[in-house]
């Protein structure tokens, strides 16, 4: 009886652990790992979209489908799946997988095969190095000729002599040319040691991988798309502005400066830039109230007597008279709102309404953080050359372009390079948040156009008008075109702004002008023809109460 029973729950056991291989072995065939490529990207100011894509073959039933390699920069939240083929996706996961790092790179392999050339090499030198050794110290212990009891003829020794002299010079000679030689493998073997480093440093990382399970009724050949958000990863505009004269337009080229750090390398994908940024929140702000009160100051000598009267609720009460209160917050600025970095001016439009350029030409762009350089689009501007100058700051006149009908190219603010009549003038900053319609690009320094200024003594005076001083000044400014052709030049003065109305301004003369009252600019628009000199005259007053000082300031 009980050895029946032990037959059939020994049956069982062996019946369990079958079903249990069976089971696992199951499972082991319906897990595949797939090996995706990134085929498209969409790249933000800041961070970009990856589009990877693999074709699988996928067997009837339930299927995990492991696709490995992906970076590790993933946003797991943007992530998207989807096939072309009669089945059904179940599920989607994302992990880390810190057990198995990115595969040797093709760079890898290269410095790997150039570390052991030069360590052969080396090894090889090495050789010969003690093999001359070994030949100049046998030949040093073995230098005695004859013996005590027979000398040799000076035939003889001359001879050896010579020999000596010979062999030993072309060993040390040798074993010299053998050390430098030495020296530059060894230098060249710390640098590639060096570069490999940094090369396995970034490759030694951790893999992303997503996991996507799907159901097919019958083996099929799907085609799958992945769909994610990347971070380290963004472009910046950069122009070149060329003009051939100053009678052309200027030449934009629209260029993108693309960078990414994202542990996988982009090899010729197809690339749109957008002018978008996900990573910038797309909520209204809300104003809250914005409080102000009244400052009272209480003189040194007195405050003491003053807070030794007041009371302990008097003290929290004039907390908020001898400060501004700002929404409520206990500390802050004097008038309320936060100082802006450059950072918060990143954004340009809302992601909703970005400008996305396609880029016809696949590029490829490494996993290494620096910038490559991406053609986007090439315009020719309407422009308007016209002369400037600020006698004041400096003596020079600057040929600027107005660049006409600018805001429909889609520009962002940007660094710019300036090349003139085949030169390279300088750098300059685009700024596209420029409210007006046209934007002006300095072209440099015309030095023929010659602009001077000077004080006119005879007119600058200090005069006492019973309490009152009144001070005047003139300035003349001479400005001759030396050019075969017409110049119309803009010239920018200004006169002094009174802060306290104890203090009088008054223009005597600026003929031509036009004056802002409120900033005190005067601008000349005129036109010198071909050799043409012309003066202008700048002349004020400033009356102000004779026992004060005035003082000049921004």
């Amino acid at each position: 009886m009980n050895t029946a029973r032990n037959t059939r729950l020994t049956f069982g056991l062996c019946l369990y652990f079958m079903l249990g291989l069976i089971v696992t072995s199951w499972a082991t065939d319906k897990e595949k790992t797939i090996k995706s490529k990134v085929k498209e990207v969409t790249v933000f100011l800041n961070r970009a979209q990856v589009t990877n894509m693999a074709r699988v073959y996928v067997p009837a039933g339930q299927t995990m489908l492991i696709f490995e390699g992906l970076s590790t920069k993933l946003d797991k939240q943007s992530l998207q799946v989807s096939a072309e083929g009669n089945l059904t996706i179940m599920a989607v996961k994302h992990r880390i997988n810190y057990l198995k790092s990115f595969a040797k790179v093709k760079r890898i392999k290269q410095l790997e095969d150039s570390l052991q050339y030069y360590q052969d090499r080396i090894d090889y030198v090495n050789v010969e190095k003690q093999v001359l050794v070994s030949e100049e110290k046998m030949i040093l212990n073995n230098k005695q000729v004859g013996s005590q009891q027979q000398g040799v003829t000076a035939e003889k020794l001359a001879q050896m002599a010579e020999f000596y002299r010979k062999r030993l010079s072309e060993i040390r000679f040798s074993l010299l040319k053998h050390k430098k030689t030495l020296k530059k493998y060894r230098k060249q073997l710390k640098r590639l040691k060096y570069q490999l480093r940094i090369e396995n440093k970034n490759a030694n990382k951790p893999t992303s991988e997503v996991l996507v399970t799907v159901s097919a009724k019958s083996p099929i050949n799907a085609a799958f798309e992945l769909n994610y958000i990347v971070m380290n990863a963004g472009w910046r505009p950069i122009y070149d502005l060329r003009a051939k004269d100053s009678k052309s337009p200027v030449q934009l080229s629209y260029k993108a400066e693309v960078f990414q750090n994202t542990g996988i390398d982009w090899n010729n994908v197809d690339i749109t830039l957008s002018t978008g940024n996900p990573s910038q929140s797309g909520y209204k702000p809300n104003l809250n109230p914005w409080y102000v009160n009244i400052y009272t100051y209480y003189p040194k000598k007195h405050r003491s007597k003053f807070y030794n009267k007041r009371k302990a609720d008097d003290k929290v009460a004039s907390k908020y008279e001898s400060r501004t209160v700002l929404a409520g917050k206990a500390s802050g600025a004097m008038f309320g709102e936060k100082s802006k970095t450059v950072a918060d001016f990143t954004k340009v439009v809302e992601s909703t309404f970005a400008t996305k350029f396609d880029i016809s030409l696949p590029y490829s762009i490494p996993s290494n953080g620096r910038p490559q350089l991406v053609d986007i689009k090439n315009h020719t501007m309407k422009t308007i050359y016209a002369h400037s100058a600020v006698p004041k700051l400096d003596k020079d006149a600057f040929l600027m372009a107005q660049l006409v009908d600018w805001e429909k190219y889609n520009l962002l603010s940007g660094k710019a390079n300036i090349y003139f009549e085949g030169t390279f003038i300088g750098e300059t900053y685009l700024n596209a948040k420029n409210t007006t319609d046209t934007l002006a690009i300095s072209l440099g320094r015309d030095k023929r156009v010659i602009i001077d200024r000077k004080q006119i003594k005879d007119f600058s005076r200090k005069k006492f008008l019973g309490s009152n001083i009144k001070q005047t000044y003139g300035y003349e400014i001479a400005m001759r075109n030396t050019k075969s052709t017409a110049v119309n030049i803009t010239i920018e003065e200004q006169i002094p702004v009174s802060k306290n109305n104890k203090i009088s301004i008054e223009l005597l003369e600026a003929k031509g002008a036009k004056v802002d009252p409120v900033t005190g600019k005067v601008t000349w628009k005129l036109t010198l023809k071909p050799k043409e000199t012309k003066k202008l005259y700048l002349k004020y007053s400033i009356k102000y109460p004779k026992k004060k000082q005035i003082v000049f300031g921004n």
